[in-house]
Formats: structure tokens, C-alpha cells, sequence
């Protein structure tokens, strides 16, 4: 009984210090993690205002170009109309410049530029206004002479000078913003991370404390040498887990941000198109419609603008419905059920090689299927995979030499080693990980594609608990490695 309180007293310190460090490290990852939240929230509110801030100054620089198109349409025709989109140019013109002053008050260097431009556009106004009066007076000597002189063209040209350099800045500090909110959700996603594991640790440790301290003293030291012994093992088993695991949050992360950019670039890049041939659209409008019957030189002119247009527009449409049925195609695939099965590799790809046979022999193509061995997997996700494969190793053949592929395979431990080789073209060592990214594509960009399909075999590979890389000699060939479990369980 004299051997248990020992123990007794010794528990208690141990068990308290554990819990007052658990306590800390709750209270501090609490803290931190409310801090990081705010300059999230902080960061994305300063971001928004960028935004907000490049269209204001895309909304001005329209404004002074309706007001100069009206004022220019004018002066050519002599039709009332186009003093309609002279005066709306520069009514918005006014309107847009308070609002524009209040998104920029919090950046000096911004302010300082509005101010230089501000007297410019003013100049640049005056001028137009001058020329109107001229005009509507029937003064045009002294017109031709204003306009022969290039002050409001050099006007213009520094006005649009000024509006660009604000752009420019703008978007540097958007960029500079956006970065700062990406590292600041890294950073709370870190911090929650590794508070919750530290928990997690001290949580194990306290139990094991109890444990050991509970055990008979007649029994302790065998008892502790297993502790010992137990306790190494699930650390080692622990460590490589919590690696693999960090790793993967790692590149998931990785992946999720490089998807979120590229959608939103791929996205976004035929939206400009859109708009910008939209703009040029809405330009033509005067010269369109108006009541002065435009000669056949005009009128072909229009007609080739016009369609140009709209060739640009319904090309950056059909743009966009691929890329949006691409991110589609895959959602639903990365949604589907994985079922998993026994399935003999050396079946399932001698069937995949007999159906692609047909196009190796109109090539002088030939490919070998290895010893393979069996395993549980999904065979619809396995059969997406390889097939993806042997279409990429055909699609991008060497023009010099019959294409020849093979497919083998090793068993590691619990892993299957598959490997798919060819002699085609090869990848460049800069682009191995670029082949892998959703609508990137690398080396000669001969063959039809739309740079999803190595995407969702990675993607694929993932989800069955397995990796795969690509090995390559540029020119020689291509060897594409996936690592499976033998046994997967969804």
C-alpha cells in the first residue's frame, strides 16, 4: 500500500501541469486565431475596395471617352444627337469623381495622382467645350485652327497616361492585398492545426499518465517497458501519419488555390473579350444609327467592325461553355460513389489495350501489357485513368518513330507499383507538375485538347489512396508511375 502513494502524489503535479499547458495552448490558439480571423475579414474588405476602386477609375476614363466621341461626332456631322453623349459623359464624368475621391482616401499616393489628373480633364473639358462653341457658332477657321494644333489630342494622351498609371497602381496593390489575405488564411489554418495537435498530444500524454500510474507496483516495471515500448511504436506511427496528412492538407491547399486562380483567370480572360468587343459594339452605335446616311465606304467599314465583334464575342462564348462543361464534367466525377471491388489488372488493361488496338494498327503501333497483379480498387475510376494514359501516349506520338507503349507493374508491401511508358514525345522536367493542372497544357500545342485530362487522372489516383508521378527524357518518351493500394476501402 506504502508503494501506491508515490505514485499518488507524483500523478497529480503531472496530471495538473498537463492540463494548465492544454489550457494555454486552447487560450492562446483561441487568441491567435481570433486575431488572424479579423485580418482575414480586414484583408478581404481591403481587397473588395481595390476592386472597387479599378472600376471607379475604368468608369471615369469612360466617361471623358463618351464625352470626347459625342463632342467628335459632333464637330464631323453637325447633329445635335452626339452633344446628348457629350453632356452624359461629362455628367458622369462629375458624378463618378466624389465617389472616386471617397474609395482613394486612404491612399495618399492615389490622392496625390487624382489631383494632378483632376486639372487635366478640366483643361481637356474646356477645350472640348471650346471647340462646340466654335462649332455651333459657324466659326470654323478658327476651329480648324484649334483643332490643327494637337493641344487636346496631347491633353488626352496625358489624361489617359495618368488614368493608366492609377490602374497600374491599383492593380499592384490588389495583388499585393490579395496575397497578404492568402497568407493569412494560411497561417489560421496552420495555427488551428497545430494547436489542435499539441491538445491532441497532451490529451495522450495525460491518458497515458493515468494509465501507467494506475497499474499495480508488483506489476510496474513490466508494465512500463511495454508503455515504453507501445508509446514508441504509435509516436513513429503517429509522426508518419500526422507527415502523410500534413502533406496532403499541404497540396490540397496547393491545388484548391491553383484551381480557384486558373478557373477565375480562364473565366475571366474571355468576359474581358466580351466586354471589351461589347464597348467597341456600343462605340458604333452613333455612326450606326445615325441620321446622316453613311457613304458605301463607311458602311463597309461599319460591316467589317460590326462583325469582327461579333466573330470576338461568340468565339470568347464558346470559350466559356467548354471551360464551364469541363469544370462540370469533373464535379461530377470527383461526386461519384466509389465502390470498391477485386479486380485483376492484367485483365482490365489487356481488354483497354484490344480497344485501342485497332487505332495502334493504323499507326504501326504496338503496345505490351506486363505481368499485373490484383488488386481492390474502383474499376470504373481505374478504367478513366488508364485510359487517359494510353490516349495521351497515342495522341502525342513522335512523328519520327512507330509508337510503342508498355505497361508494367511491381507489388511494394501493400502498394502496386503501375507503370505506363511510351516513346513518344516526352514532357519538358519544367512542365511535369504543369501537365497535372486543370486547362494547362505543355510543349507543341498540335493536337485537340483542353488540358483536363491528366488533371482528373491525378484527381482520381487521389481519391483511390494512391500518387503518381511522371518521369520523362524530352524527345525519348514518357513514363507515367502510379502507386496503388492493394486493398482499398472507400
Amino acid at each position: 500500500m506504502s508503494l501506491s502513494l508515490p505514485f499518488t502524489r507524483n500523478r497529480i503535479p503531472i496530471q495538473l501541469a498537463l492540463l494548465v499547458a492544454g489550457f494555454v495552448v486552447l487560450v492562446t490558439m483561441s487568441l491567435t486565431s481570433l486575431w488572424l480571423a479579423r485580418e482575414s475579414d480586414r484583408a478581404s474588405e481591403t481587397v473588395a475596395q481595390s476592386l472597387e476602386v479599378n472600376s471607379a477609375i475604368i468608369t471615369y476614363q469612360g466617361a471623358l471617352r463618351r464625352a470626347e466621341s459625342g463632342q467628335r461626332g459632333f464637330l464631323l456631322t453637325a447633329d445635335p444627337a452626339y452633344l446628348n453623349d457629350y453632356e452624359s459623359g461629362r455628367r458622369r464624368l462629375f458624378e463618378i469623381q466624389p465617389e472616386l475621391e471617397h474609395l482613394i482616401s486612404d491612399n495618399p499616393e492615389q490622392i496625390e495622382k487624382l489631383e494632378v489628373l483632376k486639372p487635366l480633364v478640366q483643361r481637356k473639358l474646356d477645350e472640348m467645350e471650346q471647340a462646340l462653341v466654335l462649332k455651333q457658332a459657324g466659326r470654323d477657321r478658327e476651329l480648324q485652327a484649334m483643332l490643327r494644333s494637337n493641344a487636346g489630342l496631347e491633353t488626352m494622351n496625358e489624361v489617359l497616361a495618368r488614368i493608366f498609371a492609377m490602374l497600374n497602381d491599383e492593380r499592384a496593390l490588389l495583388q499585393d492585398r490579395q496575397e497578404y489575405s492568402d497568407r493569412t488564411n494560411i497561417i489560421l489554418f496552420v495555427v488551428n492545426f497545430a494547436g489542435g495537435l499539441t491538445i491532441a498530444v497532451l490529451a495522450l500524454a495525460s491518458i497515458t499518465q493515468i494509465r501507467k500510474r494506475s497499474e499495480q507496483a508488483a506489476q510496474a516495471n513490466v508494465q512500463l517497458a511495454a508503455a515504453h515500448t507501445e508509446l514508441a511504436a504509435a509516436n513513429r506511427g503517429l509522426e508518419e501519419r500526422v507527415a502523410e496528412r500534413t502533406a496532403d492538407l499541404r497540396e490540397a491547399n496547393d491545388e484548391i488555390q491553383r484551381f480557384a486562380f486558373i478557373v477565375s483567370h480562364d473565366l475571366r480572360s474571355p468576359l474581358v473579350n466580351i466586354m471589351g468587343f461589347t464597348s467597341e459594339l456600343e462605340a458604333l452605335q452613333p455612326d450606326i444609327f445615325s441620321d446622316t446616311p453613311p457613304t458605301p465606304e463607311q458602311r463597309a467599314q461599319l460591316r467589317r467592325e460590326v462583325t469582327e465583334a461579333l466573330g470576338f464575342i461568340k468565339n470568347s462564348i464558346s470559350k466559356m461553355d467548354r471551360l464551364i462543361n469541363a469544370i462540370l464534367g469533373l464535379s461530377r466525377a470527383g461526386r461519384r460513389e466509389f465502390t470498391p471491388q477485386p479486380i485483376s489488372l492484367g485483365a482490365l488493361l489487356t481488354s483497354m489495350a484490344k480497344d485501342v488496338a485497332h487505332r495502334l494498327q493504323e499507326i504501326d503501333g504496338e503496345i505490351e501489357v506486363g505481368a499485373l497483379p490484383d488488386i481492390a480498387s474502383d474499376r470504373l475510376a481505374l478504367e478513366q485513368i488508364f485510359s487517359n494514359l494510353l490516349d495521351n501516349a497515342i495522341k502525342y506520338r513522335s512523328n519520327d518513330r512507330p509508337v510503342r507503349i508498355r505497361i508494367d507493374a511491381e507489388e511494394r508491401g501493400a502498394f502496386a507499383v503501375i507503370r505506363v511508358a511510351d516513346n513518344g514525345r516526352g514532357v519538358d522536367a519544367k512542365d511535369y507538375e504543369r501537365i497535372f493542372e486543370l486547362f494547362r497544357r505543355a510543349g507543341v500545342q498540335d493536337r485537340p485538347g483542353e488540358g483536363i485530362g491528366l488533371a482528373h487522372v491525378r484527381t482520381m489516383v487521389r481519391r483511390l489512396g494512391g500518387t503518381i508521378r511522371v518521369d520523362s527524357d524530352l524527345g525519348q518518351g514518357t513514363t507515367f508511375t502510379i502507386i496503388l493500394p492493394k486493398r482499398w476501402t472507400a
